[in-house]
């Protein structure tokens, strides 16, 4: 009985060691030993969109541990562009309480299609209580994203004919509002998506009239941010890829194809998706949007048509089409990087999941109003415990 209390205690001692060392290795600044300072660091490449929605999360890190209290005040430079901030901080000032190391500051995407080159905007501390000295400012830069295009003459004739039919579309061209609901399931296969969240996006979608549009059937396309989703995506895609730390950047082939095209957690890539096919009955105002496809084993599923490109997807591909060895060996290992072998490739118009109703599938719906645009849809990814539940809400101009 000794001897069984005296394992349990070393066993508790043990894990409470590894406990205290795993904290404080999460916290610590790898790579800076030394006179105390400040440093500035961010996880992913340091790079935003020009697009109303995206964040930058940069780390704060204080090389060693503090016995008093700093307050930091930090500010942006050369981010106002035609009178016009791009970026904003969320919570510009961070406090560290005695023996902390580590905080968390924001910036956030604030305007859209403002830019048409790329923008170097400098992050630097204007408020410093204590007499620690920062390493060095923190740049990042801004891209521009896609511009809406004006409507050309056959879509302004397809137009004019579905207003004299009864239906209006025009409020529904141009930037539209969007705020989207994100129901997260959680129990995914990584640790990093394992929690349940729900969440909230507002932005902007570029609409316009689908070149498939027939003057008896108006079809709408998404250029940019469709369903207001557009950054969630990208996020999804690298939680499942270059950010998966624990299994997917281990795999020998996927560390074969990151050589190969230079891709990494921190290299700048473009990543787009738009949305067509989203056909609207002119009598019934009835709208269908889910697309017949096939999944990556060649089996037949009904989805949400999202198109993705992925600047890295590009480079693979066209190695792929020249025949390169590697290239190929390593895709057909699960070294691929097309975004739509990771996101929305499970059927959504019945349960494949098998959650025998308790789960969180949930009809396919959309519904225009005089003055509004709903759609509820769900999708999933490769490591899904079970589908993202989305609520979308257009307000018309």
């Amino acid at each position: 009985m000794t001897l069984n209390i005296k394992t349990h205690l070393l066993f508790f001692i043990t894990l409470l060691s590894t406990l205290i060392i795993s904290c404080t290795k999460e916290d610590d600044l790898q790579g800076y030993t030394g006179k105390n300072k400040i440093v500035l660091l961010n996880d992913n490449a340091a790079f935003m969109q020009d697009n109303g929605t995206d964040e930058l999360l940069v780390n704060v890190y204080l090389v060693n541990r503090v016995t008093e209290d700093i307050t930091l005040e930090f500010a942006l430079e050369n981010h106002i562009v035609n009178l016009q901030p791009i970026v904003v901080i969320e919570n510009p000032i961070i406090t560290f309480k005695a023996g902390e190391k580590k905080g968390v500051l924001k910036i956030k995407s604030t305007s859209r299609q403002l830019l048409d080159s790329e923008h170097k905007v400098t992050l630097k501390i204007i408020k410093n209580s204590s007499t620690l000295p920062l390493d060095k400012d923190y740049n990042f830069y801004v891209t521009p994203i896609k511009k809406t295009q004006e409507l050309t003459d056959k879509q302004i004739e397809l137009l004019d004919g579905y207003k004299r039919k009864g239906l209006d579309l025009y409020p529904l061209m141009g930037e539209i509002e969007v705020e989207t609901t994100i129901n997260f399931p959680g129990d995914s296969n990584l640790q990093t998506m394992y929690k349940a969240y729900t969440s909230v996006i507002k932005g902007y979608t570029s609409i316009t009239l689908s070149d498939k549009s027939t003057p008896d059937t108006p079809i709408l396309k998404m250029t940019s941010n469709p369903m207001g989703i557009e950054s969630y995506l990208y996020q999804l895609f690298r939680l499942e890829t270059i950010d998966d730390l624990e299994y997917w950047t281990q795999y020998p082939s996927a560390q074969k194809i990151m050589s190969l095209i230079n891709l990494s957690s921190t290299t700048k890539e473009i990543f787009e998706v738009e949305l067509d096919d989203i056909k609207i009955d002119l009598s019934s105002r009835q709208i269908t949007y889910i697309h017949y496809d096939k999944d990556e084993w060649g089996n037949d599923i009904n989805t949400i048509p999202f198109q993705f490109k992925y600047s890295a997807w590009d480079r693979l591909q066209k190695l792929i089409d020249e025949g390169n060895p590697l290239a190929i060996e390593n895709i057909e290992m699960g070294g691929s990087v097309d975004p739509s072998m990771y996101i929305n490739q499970t059927n959504i118009t019945h349960d494949d999941f098998d959650n025998n109703g308790e789960g969180a599938w949930k009809e396919t719906t959309a519904k225009l109003a005089d003055n509004k645009l709903n759609f509820q849809f769900i999708i999933s990814h490769a490591n899904a415990g079970d589908y993202i539940l989305f609520n979308v809400e257009y307000k018309l101009k």
